[in-house]
């Protein structure tokens, strides 16, 4: 039976190609169906076309793995990392089967009695089995992998990814020297981590949703209700522990920097509306106990002032997971394109240590071992000044390794960004003609600079304007 693997666009094989004027082998999409077939005398038009496919993933038979060369030139596995696998199919299923169960509970009615403390178990049994690996800190998060064929609907395939994310994220970030009490503690965090990724948008099932990627702002702000309606659906249920319901509330509340952005809902609007919901509760008899959950949830809400990591792990554990998955309106992006698209989505959305955080950690873990950020490629980087405010800054790529966040980098210029606002505040493109050329080409590691964090990595596909400008200026900048 044929197997069908994902083809690595390396420059060696592409070149190659070229210099023989052939697609030696046919090449298909993920279910087997013929998308290129081979060809002699292959125009450079041809076998360009094979590039359309980069980011949207083309597959090749694994028997033709020798006409290819690839037996021999497998992309690099970078400094520290393996290709183990960590998850299993066993893992899969289980997580699947737990999550389809109490989906399907809460969409019947939405006061069900969860099965939590079976769910929780069979969480923190997953936590166990991927942490006790030897590779656990450095093997491959093949979740996009084994949800791919499985047999399961779009919200629990969603919060399945989320869930193995979210704990991926975590552990990588734990100590792992540590006391039986203090491992005990590790796992109930943990598994409180993954409840909340599991349920955070169970709101859903209680709304009308869109069925578009193009939405109004009032089809946007009616969206941003979603993670209190996902809070409510389970504030009666005192098996589930304050955290768990506090992350849900707070999952698209990740930054804390004064500033709301796209943080919904924002801070006035959600202590404004708990507050109406207690007064509303607080003498019904039916719904004391939800007033009295939501009477803690305001007094969690005003103690934390600070940086949270758990709802900074779900939003963007949750933004991958949505951008890895198919929906109706669009097809499934590759890992490596959603991690460049949670990058330059990030500035108006996520605190930039979780950014650092996800491409230092798992961001090639989740994409077969792909370097994300390579030598050469173009990125924009911001630091803040007194006297300017945030500056933002055209590099290129000289050196990175496995940590993506922290390559070695020359300044080529400086640009403005243009951005907009509705339905969410982001980038639209960077300004070509305010651009402002560094003849100096100014050199920065960012291992050891801690002032310029990575806003957005220019993609020559999607964003070719801006890519075809800034390789014609380091083009006459090389050649004065």
């Amino acid at each position: 039976m044929s197997k069908f693997i994902p083809f690595p666009f390396t420059d060696e094989i592409i070149n190659r190609f070229r210099a023989k004027h052939e697609i030696p082998v046919n090449f298909y999409n993920k279910d087997g169906q013929t998308l290129i077939h081979k060809k002699e005398n292959a125009s450079l038009e041809e076998i360009d076309k094979l590039l359309k496919f980069m980011d949207q993933g083309i597959y090749y038979n694994l028997d033709d793995e020798k006409k290819l060369g690839i037996d021999n030139e497998k992309s690099k596995i970078p400094d520290g990392l393996t290709d183990t696998k960590l998850l299993s199919e066993s893992h899969a299923k289980d997580l699947t089967l737990e999550t389809t169960k109490i989906f399907e509970q809460l969409k019947k009615t939405s006061q069900a009695t969860l099965n939590v403390s079976k769910a929780a178990e069979k969480l923190g049994d997953l936590f166990e089995d991927f942490s006790k690996q030897n590779d656990a800190m450095t093997g491959l998060i093949n979740i996009l992998e084994l949800m791919s064929d499985g047999d399961h609907t779009y919200d629990v395939e969603l919060a399945v990814k989320r869930t193995v994310i979210a704990m991926s994220m975590k552990t990588r970030g734990m100590q792992t020297s540590l006391s039986l009490r203090d491992k005990r503690r590790q796992r109930e965090l943990l598994t409180n981590l993954m409840m909340a990724s599991m349920m955070c948008d169970i709101g859903y099932f209680r709304m009308n949703m869109p069925d578009s990627n193009s939405l109004d702002s009032n089809q946007m702000d009616y969206i941003r209700f979603h993670p209190l309606m996902s809070y409510l659906m389970i504030a009666y249920d005192q098996n589930i522990s304050a955290e768990i319901k506090h992350n849900i509330l707070c999952h698209h509340r990740p930054k804390h920097d004064g500033m709301n952005y796209n943080n919904y809902p924002t801070a006035k609007t959600l202590v404004h509306k708990l507050i109406e919901l207690e007064g509303k509760y607080r003498n019904d008899p039916s719904k004391s106990v939800i007033a009295q959950d939501i009477r803690e949830q305001l007094k969690i809400l005003k103690d934390r002032k600070t940086y949270e990591e758990d709802p900074n792990i779900i939003a963007v554990a949750s933004e991958f997971a949505s951008l890895t998955t198919d929906v109706p309106w669009r097809k499934a992006f590759s890992g490596a394109r959603a991690v460049r698209m949670i990058v330059n989505n990030s500035y108006f959305t996520y605190a930039p240590r979780i950014i650092r955080e996800f491409l230092d950690h798992v961001a090639i873990s989740l994409c077969d071992n792909q370097k994300i950020i390579k030598e050469n490629d173009f990125i924009i980087v911001e630091t803040t000044l007194k006297e300017h405010g945030a500056l933002f800054e055209v590099c290129i790529v000289k050196e990175v390794g496995r940590f993506q966040s922290r390559p070695k980098i020359a300044r080529i210029a400086t640009i403005t960004p243009l951005i907009k606002k509705i339905p969410k505040v982001q980038f639209i493109t960077f300004d070509l003609t305010k651009l402002k050329p560094d003849p100096r080409k100014a050199t920065y590691d960012l291992t050891s600079d801690d002032s310029r964090h990575i806003v957005y990595m220019i993609d020559p596909e999607f964003d070719k304007e801006l890519y075809d400008g800034l390789a014609e200026l380091c083009k006459l900048t090389r050649n004065p």
